[in-house]
């Protein structure tokens, strides 16, 4: 398959084309940098902003999930809104809500007593805007990409998530060790934690800024009878000599339904309901492996294996490090494997790693309701091997393939409602990941990883059977 793509060589406007479309997906990627950048930030203040707040544990926990249930719900419209009024005008339409949460969040304390449900309608609102830009950014790339790179660009995404998740890493670091503690004055009057919110006015801007100068999707233009404007970047983003010609298939792919995007109740009563319900089963298997839960005892097992409080940087990076080998194999692979093999392999992988981590939790003692491997350096290096196992079968696999599958899998007359309720399958079962996890944790932390890898196992089966190759 890579043979038959590699033997013609490209011409040099097709080498510009590609270039074009690669600068094009890293900017559509700059909504899930945020969303990553987002996450990081919260991990390293939400202990101080339950101090400031007076908060409990589940109004803490609330706080935490209030970006989710954002996501959920920018995931959901997303869609639809971006088969209205186009996919470059919904993402610039993202920005502001990414600059809400950034620069009015850090001022919720300002509000006494409604500073905490403010600030949770700010973590709403920027939830709403990477929830949005998370489900709509894989479509445009699918739809400005040259077919033989699609796959490794609208891959991006994931990676885009990783690197979010480690700048922000970086920031917290240096802020923190800075002023003392997220809970510790910092300057201008705020906390550290204040400081570390406003920090995504960085990506935020970015956004605004590099969103306002990509183009129009050519499907999108094709749909509203802007033919010329769609030639014009298809030139650009394919370096065809006739996109012309790509224009008229476009057209004739739109004929079926007369160039009309079904709504969801269409979509569930016709003959694509079962792709659109393959695709939300996909995209909830790839929470159900545990990605949101895997970390919850990654510090005890370094800690366990030397890694002290001290040592905070070397393990962010050693993570980091496992998760960027594995997002860059899966972009460079996937259009050479395939996207249902890569995720079969991978989820493989999955599985077996936290098999491996169950059976740890499983053999080592229980102290204060917890596996205690410090005393087995056998079963900590185990754990600790799982651990880095399972990063690089999901980020090679169902981390960055789901979006490329979600991106290729739905024809165009249902592409943005289909991606809604995908992307929103996502946000949802996430959400019921981050919400049940701590009552199962305290429950069995064995039993909650052998839950994860009966899951990581349907995945598996799942996928081979029902998904078919892009």
């Amino acid at each position: 398959m890579s043979t038959s793509r590699t033997a013609v060589p490209l011409t040099e406007a097709q080498r510009r084309a590609r270039k074009y479309a690669t600068f094009l997906a890293l900017i559509a990627t700059l909504g899930p940098f945020f969303y990553g950048f987002e996450g990081m930030v919260l991990n390293a203040a939400i202990k101080a902003v339950g101090t400031t707040f007076h908060l409990g544990p589940f109004l803490q926990g609330v706080a935490g999930a209030a970006g989710v249930i954002g996501g959920l719900i920018g995931a959901l419209g997303a869609g639809r809104i971006s088969d209205k009024i186009g996919r470059k005008t919904t993402l610039m339409w993202v920005g502001p809500f990414l600059l809400f949460e950034a620069l009015l969040g850090p001022l919720s304390p300002l509000l006494g007593g409604f500073g905490y449900p403010f600030l949770l309608l700010t973590r709403i609102v920027g939830g709403i805007g990477f929830g949005a830009a998370t489900t709509v950014a894989p479509g445009y790339v699918a739809e400005i990409a040259p077919a033989d790179i699609r796959g490794r660009l609208i891959g991006f995404r994931q990676l885009a998530i990783i690197l979010g998740l480690f700048f922000a890493g970086l920031i917290n670091m240096g802020v923190v060790r800075l002023t003392g503690g997220a809970a510790k004055p910092a300057f201008w009057g705020l906390q550290t934690w204040q400081v570390l919110f406003a920090c995504l006015i960085i990506p935020a801007l970015l956004f605004v800024i590099f969103t306002a100068q990509i183009p129009e999707s050519p499907r999108y233009l094709v749909s509203v009878g802007k033919t010329a404007e769609a030639e014009a970047v298809l030139a650009k983003v394919s370096g065809e000599d006739d996109p012309a010609a790509r224009v008229k298939a476009i057209a004739a792919s739109m004929e079926e339904t007369g160039g009309r995007k079904l709504s969801i109740g269409e979509i569930f009563s016709s003959k694509w309901r079962g792709l659109v319900l393959v695709g939300m089963m996909i995209a909830a298997f790839q929470q159900l492996t545990g990605i949101n839960g895997v970390f919850f005892y990654s510090n005890s097992l370094f800690a366990a294996v030397g890694f002290n409080e001290s040592m905070a940087l070397q393990q962010t990076l050693l993570i980091t490090g496992f998760k960027i080998v594995g997002v860059v194999s899966g972009i460079l692979l996937v259009d050479h494997v395939g996207r249902k093999r890569m995720l079969i392999y991978g989820g493989t992988l999955i599985f077996v790693s936290l098999g491996v981590v169950a059976t740890v939790f499983t053999l080592a003692p229980v102290v204060d309701g917890k596996p205690d491997v410090a005393d087995n350096p056998v079963l900590a290096f185990l754990a600790v091997a799982a651990l880095c196992t399972f990063l690089l079968g999901f980020t090679s696999s169902w981390g960055p393939i789901f979006s490329i599958v979600m991106g290729e899998m739905f024809p165009n007359s249902i592409r943005g409602g289909a991606m809604s309720m995908a992307s929103g399958a996502d946000f949802f079962v996430n959400f019921l990941v981050v919400l049940l996890f701590p009552f199962l944790i305290s429950w069995s932390p064995a039993g909650t990883y052998w839950i994860y890898c009966a899951f990581g196992v349907l995945a598996v089966i799942f996928t081979a059977k029902y998904l078919k190759e892009t």
